[in-house]
């Protein structure tokens, strides 16, 4: 057995084996130690002959799946190795071979999954041409590919990766050897890189190998024609998909492409920042956009609302239908209610789908689609007289024929409630199979035979005691206890001996249990072949169970938004194509919903191409200029994927991109450090804003010396009006850069965050208005914070020194610590100079940067 195992291992060098024997699946050598630490079970031994004992561990098969979660999330594959052939008929071995292999990417247990998460695995390459990525999520049949051009490749990977969080990604041999790349990817969290070995067999003849798969004669129905490399990349991954399931994956039908211009662009930084699927500091799902916005009855539901949220919509009209579609259901309030109920009652089809197409569904997984269907159907029936053009015809678009016939043949082939083991029957129906139903008769009329043969036996011998039992190794047997012996009749055959009693059969009781035994295994035979038939009859509508599937979760995803509106008080906005983004009383849904008690300050926003493109906003920490910026960000993205937003109006010009730069971060794997990463990020949004873009900047320049970051900070400003055209937010504490607003009238308002003084503290009062700050009470802030009181103080010393003589302390002292000169005055100050005079009589709020380097020149000559 152990070289048979050894043959097989030899085979899949990069997983762990889980080897069939009988009840369990073992591991051994190596994989038995390394499987029994991560899975918290005994390691135990078996003798091997002169080899002495060898390493041991293994899982019951019948759970094995949350073992296999607990492998596959350590990061590791698994490889399933079955026995093929009956142990009965076989002289030798058992013939075994390898059936599935487990990875990250490819897990189908329903317990493992998230259910409202879609789980991708990857396909990367790249070369001087360009880069070829693609995405499936075999639990779904869901299957992205693309290419993009060769500038740009390491931005190109961070975005994608970001939004669709795989959780496995698989490289070409070459690439796996390239350390730059395995530790961008490395930087990804959750996720597991593999080299795949096979790419090139998949790859010699991708269009081929594309074309076979999916049954067509070209591939311009998913425009790939001209795209060698998004080819070459779905050929290994469907390559690789096939190999880890041992067979074909019908399920997965089409194509879609990762880049379009049909969908606002987000990249990493936009959705880390607005915090869309986690929050930033604790990574958690609670306090994230999503967890406001996600409250979708059904799983798959709430996959197609993330995908939404990753893919706003450019197209107005697209927009306005799903408006429309959310507008009917908040008319009727109770029609939404019973939707509701009706849609949390859906089972998972996709899934469910999923796990039949490549071999691992059961007869529950039939029940369970089919209830599925019937629950959908009822949901279909419900909305046909829906006035709404998007839901009408999304109803019609369903194909209740094939439907019906998919109910029709579960119902009529498979019982309410069947087992879960495929292998010993019981879960098909009567009337189904003439042959089968004959053989279930021998069987219980058998069983009948024995069930009455216990009560004859005892009046017959006068053994009160004698009783008639069934094992799996001995069979059926009558076992009569030692004090009762001499009463056993002749034809009682010994069968085996106890302690206390002794096993008998009878030459009739050999023949029950021949007809129930060997009736039996062929019942359970032909029962798992009808079960297969019946599964090939679902998977031939694959399409349209499919399609339910998204009619389903479309209007799931509506109806939710109709819900959230509700619940949040939004309102539906207006779109206009004069290149205003207007809103009136704007609030922060996340922010609002978990201030609790405490009532939100609405503001308004003003952005357009007259006097109001660049927003500078100042204000003190904590008064909420960056949550002012943000629920801009968040009410167009609302406003974009057909959602009502949180505001009293809203009046959006469609934006073609997004983007949100904020926060001190850094990414130590990469050797980036805070300032560099913000520069990165920076030029990212210079290279690629256009003027249909919304630009939200919070505090740029911050990582490096004061001037540097003013004059940086300055910079950009001036770009993105005078280059770009996009219409920003740029949230600051760099006073100097309000001087803006006078060089551009035109085009840059100033804006501040209003704070009351009340007993020399700052009150803050969260509401923007035109003008500009002049203080940031730091300090103050300090103090909330918890910072000591004396070093608070000394502070504020400090601060107030700096505020009179930082230019003497420049000039006359730049050699002295400034905590051991005294800031205070008195006795101690020098006497006057007369270039700090001037300094000091200088209007800096009113002197331009030119001016203010001409002076400064001046005073230099002087000096």
């Amino acid at each position: 057995m152990m070289i048979q195992y050894m043959s097989i291992r030899e085979k899949y060098p990069d997983c762990l084996l889980f080897f069939r024997l009988g009840d369990f699946y073992e591991m051994f050598l190596d994989d038995a130690k390394l499987g029994a630490e991560i899975l918290d079970i005994t390691l135990t031994s078996r003798s091997r002959g002169k080899d002495g004992r060898i390493p041991m561990a293994g899982v019951p098969y019948h759970a094995v799946d949350s073992y296999l979660a607990k492998l596959v999330k350590a990061g590791y594959k698994v490889a399933i190795c079955e026995q093929t052939s009956d142990p009965s008929e076989s002289q030798g071995l058992v013939d075994r071979e390898v059936v599935r292999i487990v990875t990250p990417g490819t897990v189908l247990d329903e317990t493992s999954l998230d259910r409202k998460t879609n789980n991708y695995i990857a396909a990367l390459t790249t070369n001087e041409k360009g880069l070829g990525l693609a995405l499936a999520d075999i639990s779904t049949g869901t299957f992205y590919t693309d290419q993009f051009d060769p500038q740009n490749l390491r931005q190109v990977i961070i975005n994608e990766f970001s939004k669709y969080r795989p959780t496995e990604c698989i490289l070409p041999d070459n690439l796996y050897n390239d350390p730059s790349l395995l530790r961008l990817l490395k930087t990804f969290r959750n996720l597991n890189v593999f080299p795949f070995s096979d790419w090139e067999l998949f790859t010699t003849d991708p269009e081929l190998n594309l074309k076979t798969h999916f049954n067509l004669e070209t591939l311009h129905t998913f425009n790939l024609t001209e795209k060698p490399q998004a080819q070459e990349v779905a050929a290994a991954l469907l390559g690789y998909l096939k190999s880890t399931q041992k067979g074909d994956i019908p399920h997965i039908k089409g194509i879609e492409a990762l880049a379009t211009s049909s969908f606002v662009g987000l990249d990493r930084s936009t959705i880390a920042n607005l915090e869309i699927f986690s929050t930033l500091h604790t990574g958690d799902k609670e306090g994230s956009f999503l967890n406001v916005l996600d409250k979708t009855c059904t799983a798959f539901g709430g996959r197609l609302l993330k995908d939404w949220i990753l893919h706003p919509l450019i197209d107005p009209q697209k927009i306005t239908q799903r408006y429309d579609a959310v507008e009917t259901f908040m008319s009727t309030p109770q029609l939404k209610k019973n939707l509701r109920e009706t849609l949390k009652k859906i089972n998972d089809i996709e899934r469910i789908l999923s796990r039949l197409s490549v071999g691992v569904g059961n007869a529950r997984d039939l029940i369970n689609l089919k209830a599925g269907i019937v629950e959908s159907l009822e949901v279909r029936e419900v909305l046909l007289e829906n006035s709404a053009p998007l839901i009408k015809r999304l109803t019609e678009s369903v194909s209740l024929e094939e439907l019906d016939e998919v109910v029709s043949k579960i119902s009529s082939s498979i019982v309410e409630e069947p087992s879960l083991d495929l292998k010993n029957g019981g879960f098909i129906c009567e009337k189904v199979h003439e042959e089968l139903d004959s053989l279930r008769g021998k069987v219980h009329g058998s069983k009948d035979w024995i069930a009455k043969l216990e009560i004859k036996e005892r009046e017959m011998t006068g053994i009160a005691s004698l009783k008639v039992r069934f094992n799996q190794v001995f069979g059926y047997y009558i076992e009569v206890t030692k004090a009762n012996l001499d009463q056993v009749p002749d034809n009682y055959i010994r069968k085996q001996t106890l302690v206390n009693s002794e096993r008998f059969i009878t030459p009739e009781l050999k023949e029950h249990e021949d007809i129930i035994l060997t009736a039996k295994e062929k019942a359970d035979v032909l029962e798992y072949e009808i079960f297969l038939g019946v599964v090939d009859f679902v998977l031939e509508r694959t399409v349209e169970i499919q399609r339910l599937a998204k009619v389903i979760a479309t209007i799931d995803c509506l109806v939710n938004f109709a819900h959230v509106a509700e619940l949040g008080r939004y309102r539906r906005p207006t779109l206009v194509e004069d290149g205003r983004i207007e809103i009136s009383e704007g609030r922060h849904p996340v922010v609002e919903k978990f201030l609790r008690d405490k009532p939100f300050v609405p503001n308004d926003t003003l952005l357009d191409c007259k006097g109001h493109q660049l927003l500078i906003l100042t204000g003190p920490n904590m008064s909420g200029k960056s949550v002012y910026i943000r629920q801009v960000a968040v009410i167009v993205l609302m406003a974009q994927i057909g959602c009502f937003v949180p505001a009293a109006s809203a009046e959006i010009s469609l934006v073609d991109r997004i983007f949100v730069r904020s926060g001190a971060s850094d990414v130590i794997s990469e050797g980036l450090s805070t300032f560099m990463l913000e520069m990165v990020e920076t030029a990212y949004i210079l290279n690629n804003a256009t003027g249909k873009s919304l630009v939200v900047m919070d505090e740029i320049g911050r990582g490096t010396s004061t001037y540097d970051g003013i004059s940086i900070a300055w910079a950009v400003a001036e770009y993105l009006v005078n280059k770009v055209g996009a219409k920003t937010l740029f949230a600051t504490h760099y006073h100097e850069l309000q001087a803006l607003e006078e060089k551009h009238p035109e085009k840059i308002k100033n804006y501040q965050v209003l704070v009351k003084e009340t007993d020399g503290e700052p009150v803050f009062l969260h509401t923007v208005v035109p003008g500009g700050a002049s203080h940031s009470y730091g300090i103050a802030v300090a103090k909330l914070a918890g910072v000591p009181d004396v070093v608070s103080t000394r502070a504020q010393e400090i601060l107030s020194g700096f505020e009179v003589r930082s230019f003497e302390d420049w000039l006359g002292l730049s050699d002295v610590d400034v905590a051991d000169v005294d800031l205070r005055g008195g006795d101690h100050a020098p006497s006057p100079n007369p270039i700090i005079e001037k300094l000091q009589e200088l209007d800096l709020n009113n002197t331009t940067p030119v001016e203010a380097l001409s002076i400064l020149l001046e005073l230099q000559k002087e000096l």
